[in-house]
């Protein structure tokens, strides 16, 4: 999250993927850096312990959502 960040304030768009249970505190960094309107994409926890194939098609579900925190910015 603080490369994002750090990126962020630079005005480069950035995408955080994190597994849900990880995204009120990716929200949390977010707003400690005053992006507020940053939008981290949640992805299904677990990835451990997974085959590649799942891990494949559960990154191809995110694309929607990666685009549109890269596009719709408050």
């Amino acid at each position: 999250m603080h490369d994002a960040m750090e990126l962020e304030i630079r005005s480069i768009p950035t995408v955080v993927i994190c597994t849900n249970p990880f995204l009120n505190s990716a929200g949390v960094h977010a707003r400690t850096y005053g992006r507020s309107g940053f939008k981290p994409v949640g992805i299904p926890h677990p990835l451990g312990g997974i085959t590649a194939e799942a891990v494949k098609d559960r990154a191809e579900s995110l694309i929607e959502g990666i685009v549109e925190a890269l596009t719709e910015r408050e």
